[in-house]
């Protein structure tokens, strides 16, 4: 039986999703695409050596330091001008010499690098922005700072599939998850914690449906920033619920998906968390140890479990079962939307 014939659009499309999922680099999609199309492909670009990439590193260093200490010693005398230039030029000239560099080995590292320096210094800058022009109240000013950082670290993301970009779109959704809570008339930090919850959940799907990777990256963000969330959240009663069932969840998921990162991360949530609510929940001498006991022995039973699958010697998650994108997006959605409109309720109740 013959093979369909393959068009140019749909491995335009496969090779999308190979550079969403950190297969390929968007450069060799390129030359890939353009060599099925019958096209002359760029030049491969020599990548940089070592010492260029070092050199690259101690710059970017040099320019965080310059900028700590014009903050330091003549922040007053800068002036609101001043101070804006001085922030914003930093970030112009990071995300600026991170684009020029070459993206093949250490070129690549050293770009990564330097935009998550520029995704923070920029965060600085739109926090003073927002405070010393606009005038904003304090709480208002942390919501519109992470918002704005959040659209350039998703640009810069989009540009540069790593994972420290990565990083940096999930820590400025998780700023502007907990500061949309903190404004609430009942801005606790158990609000904090569900908004932070949902936004690792909803990474979590993400990458479980290949929509965001690669995967052991979207899996390590996302489940510390919900085992983070339930450490916030664990005050009331449905917040120690919370905690504990997502530390079995995430447990139970690494053992059904052969998934070694889920598998850790939901066993330090167990740690931390269980003690914490058999402690406030059941405040008997031997609870705390009882609960422990009983968690160190299911995380033993996983582990077995996890060893017979062939979890545990695929460190790299090549084995990890993913699934189907529609259902990650469609899951995803009614996770955030879920949250979201908790938090609400709970807040302004």
């Amino acid at each position: 039986m013959a093979r369909p014939v393959q068009t140019p659009d749909d491995l335009a499309t496969r090779l999308q999703k190979w550079v969403g999922l950190g297969l390929v680099t968007r450069a060799q999609a390129d030359r890939i695409l353009a060599v099925e199309r019958g096209e002359q492909p760029a030049p491969v670009r020599r990548p940089g050596s070592i010492l260029a990439e070092a050199l690259g590193y101690v710059g970017g260093v040099l320019i965080l330091v310059a900028t700590a200490v014009l903050v330091g010693r003549f922040w007053a005398d800068l002036g609101v001008t001043g101070r804006l230039v001085v922030t914003f030029g930093a970030v112009a000239l990071l995300i600026g010499v991170g684009a020029v560099v070459p993206t093949a080995g250490p070129g690549g590292r050293l770009r990564a690098v330097l935009w998550l320096l520029a995704v923070v210094v920029l965060g600085f800058g739109t926090g003073l922005l927002a405070d010393d022009v606009w005038k904003l109240a304090s709480e208002t000013v942390v919501l519109v700072a992470a918002c704005e950082t959040a659209v350039v670290a998703a640009v810069l993301w989009w540009w540069h599939r790593t994972v420290l970009q990565q990083a940096a779109v999930v820590g400025t959704l998780v700023v502007v998850a907990a500061a949309a809570a903190a404004h609430l008339p009942s801005d606790d930090g158990d609000l904090v914690g569900l908004a932070m919850w949902g936004v690792g959940a909803v990474w979590l799907l993400l990458g479980w449906g290949g929509v965001v990777g690669p995967r052991l990256a979207a899996d390590v963000l996302g489940g510390g920033v919900v085992a983070v969330g339930t450490v916030f959240a664990i005050g009331p009663g449905w917040g120690s619920a919370l905690a504990i069932v997502t530390g079995v969840a995430l447990v139970a998921a690494g053992v059904a998906l052969r998934d070694v990162a889920l598998l850790v991360v939901g066993s330090l949530a167990l740690l931390v968390d269980v003690p914490v609510v058999t402690d406030r929940w059941f405040p008997d001498a031997l609870a705390a140890p009882m609960a422990l006991l009983v968690v160190g022995a299911l995380l033993v039973v996983g582990a077995l479990v996890a060893a017979r699958r062939g979890a545990l010697a695929d460190p790299g998650l090549r084995g990890v079962r993913s699934g189907p994108r529609p259902l990650a997006v469609g899951l995803a959605a009614l996770v955030a939307l879920a949250v979201a409109a908790a938090v609400v309720a709970l807040g302004v109740g």
